[in-house]
């Protein structure tokens, strides 16, 4: 089959008008690709300096909280010494003997009782209680209470951070009397076990 002149001349200018719009279709496409791409890298620029101020604020408070995670895992450190985790009485016995022996005092009864348990704003720890009762001066007595309530004495690992004073009675006797100045001593111990 023969195409006329004319016929070849519309097939041609239809497929120049099909190729053409194609051409025009996909650059149209390509333009509105880009007017958006440009839309994005706009709003991107506007954005980046915010976040890389908030990312410098950012590693400024992380460094700021290592700082006080570092100050809270030393002040730990440092309770965690000052509470065993146990409270052993032998160990509280010797040292309440060393103490007295330096303030010239005779202790004539100690006691410790059975490790305990107290619970105090949330924590449990572990508990003993001592009732120590000496002899000797006044001044001397009084030094010893003030040794064991300021835990001013610390020549082993044993001291008495960790205790508080609960009762002391002291029997001052009339002037004439043979028998010498006494006190009995109630302290509890606490220790930490963690959890």
């Amino acid at each position: 089959m023969r195409f006329s002149t004319t016929a070849k001349l519309i097939l041609g200018i239809g497929i120049f008008v099909i190729v053409i719009g194609g051409v025009c279709w996909f650059y149209i496409q390509k333009a509105q690709e880009q007017r958006q791409l440009d839309n994005r890298l706009s709003s991107a620029q506007t954005t980046l300096p915010t976040l890389i101020s908030q990312r410098s604020d950012l590693k400024s408070q992380l460094t700021q909280w290592e700082s006080e995670l570092a100050q809270a895992e030393s002040s730990l450190a440092q309770v965690t010494v000052k509470f065993p985790e146990s409270v052993e009485s032998i160990e509280y016995d010797e040292t309440l003997f060393e103490i007295a022996d330096d303030c010239v005092l005779k202790i004539k009864n100690l006691t410790a009782s059975e490790p305990g348990e107290e619970e105090l704003e949330g924590i449990t720890y572990s508990i003993t209680k001592f009732k120590v009762r000496v002899e000797g001066t006044v001044s001397h007595i009084l030094k010893f209470i003030e040794i064991v309530a300021t835990s001013d004495y610390s020549p082993g690992e044993t001291n008495f951070v960790n205790a508080y004073i609960e009762a002391v009675n002291m029997s001052i006797p009339e002037p004439g009397e043979d028998e010498p100045p006494s006190a009995t001593i109630s302290l509890v111990i606490y220790g930490y076990r963690g959890e």
